[in-house]
């Protein structure tokens, strides 16, 4: 497809009402967001790391001026439901009227199911997408009104304004999925403070997310909207050169460039360009990434998106040769007009390789004991990623992504 067709140009576009503040200080605004909210009785969620080890959560409660009625710390990584419903039963008890978030994804998002559960009274199973075999999922409709919720971020994450969430889950499923745009939040903080109290090494590990996800979706840029356009090529400006900079003496511009890059990856989907389904090999890394995830504590998604990239354009990427070769030269690939099949992928996967070792990540899982037996039941969840495969068309692909992914766990 080319620039001129018109299917480029027919598109809808939604904005969702936001603040964000960034920079210096930027945490000075909190109380006027928490009035302008009406709200006067706030509960503070995060992780146990950043009610210990910073003074983040002493910092909001000065500013905001006796309207936070407590604290709730226990939102581990992967935003497990046990900690949710906690965290629910938490803001029942200091009968809450708005919700701050300080933390970076699970937090983030683990506090948008927290507001479901407040404001639809039922249990998470009766307020999850429903997955049916052989037919496109069904996001359940969440109509009752939601808490304001207010985002601090301690990392760059993308999942700082979605309405979507995931939560870890004990069961078959291993993980249950919302989506609700009444848990948008009312404001973002990208404050220089609060992001430098993450480590360096936790910085990178969150970030690499933002950056794998730029890099993904140019692999469709030609055939997105003109908005869409623009914020991909953006995000992939930003993050490409920002993200090698974290861990240096002065990084707080990086860390605010990558938030930015993060924002613009959500108002890729908001402009109509679904990103986190833009194109088949980001799809079936993406959600062979979230399934180890949920099922081997310990395997970050940043760690899966490393690993599963180049398996996955290995394996699939002679069915899309346009997308596979515009990844290759967003990362500066010299490729031949005419080439395509399993030569350009293989070259694309090699340099894709390349450029995450560079960044220090590996490309495998093979240090990560889990049993290559294991295969079939991970490829089952990654087909369960309504994301990923929300009109099934990774159902298509399935022996090429088993065969993807048992090269990457197999030791």
């Amino acid at each position: 497809m080319s620039f001129d067709e018109p299917a480029i140009h027919d598109f809808r576009a939604r904005t969702y009402p936001l603040r964000i503040y960034s920079g210096t200080d930027a945490l000075i605004e909190l109380p006027r967001e928490l009035q302008r909210a009406g709200a006067s009785r706030a509960l503070i969620l995060c992780g146990r790391s950043v009610r210990e080890r910073t003074g983040l959560t002493q910092v909001i409660e000065t500013l905001a001026g006796g309207r936070i009625v407590g604290i709730f710390s226990g939102i581990s990584e992967g935003a497990p439901a046990e900690c949710l419903e906690e965290a629910a039963a938490k803001a029942r008890e200091v009968q809450a009227d708005a919700l701050i978030a300080v933390g970076a994804g699970s937090v983030i998002k683990g506090v948008r199911i927290v507001a479901m559960l407040l404001g639809e009274n039922r249990s998470l199973l009766d307020m999850a997408t429903v997955h049916r075999d052989d037919e496109p999922p069904m996001s359940r409709r969440l109509a009752a009104p939601k808490m304001p919720i207010l985002n601090v971020l301690t990392s760059p994450t993308s999942a700082q304004n979605r309405g979507g969430s995931a939560a870890r889950y004990r069961g078959s499923a291993h993980h249950l999925e919302f989506f609700d745009p009444k848990t948008r939040p009312r404001a973002v903080f990208w404050d220089t403070r609060a992001l430098a109290t993450a480590p360096a090494t936790l910085a990178r590990s969150t970030s690499f997310e933002v950056y794998w996800w730029a890099l993904m979706c140019m692999g469709a840029v030609r055939t997105a909207n003109p908005l869409v356009q623009a914020s991909r090529r953006h995000a992939w400006e930003l993050a490409r050169l920002a993200y090698p900079k974290l861990g240096e003496a002065d990084d707080a511009a990086a860390r605010i460039d990558l938030c930015a890059a993060a924002l613009l990856q959500n108002r890729d989907e908001e402009d109509g360009g679904r990103p986190w389904s833009c194109q088949l090999l980001a799809r079936a890394a993406y959600a062979s990434a979230v399934g180890v995830f949920n099922h081997y504590e310990g395997v970050t998604q940043s760690r899966g998106y490393a690993a599963f990239a180049p398996a996955m354009i290995r394996e699939l990427g002679a069915a899309v040769p346009e997308v596979t070769r515009a990844l290759g030269e967003a990362l500066g690939l010299q490729l031949p007009a005419d080439g395509g099949g399993a030569d350009l992928a293989a070259q694309v996967a090699a340099q894709v390789a390349r450029n995450f070792q560079a960044q220090g990540w590996r490309t495998d899982l093979h240090d990560c004991a889990i049993p290559v037996a294991d295969a079939p039941r991970l490829l089952a969840l990654a087909l369960r990623n309504f994301n990923a495969n929300h009109d099934r068309l990774l159902d298509r692909h399935r022996e090429a992504m088993l065969t993807a992914i048992t090269r990457t766990i197999a030791p």
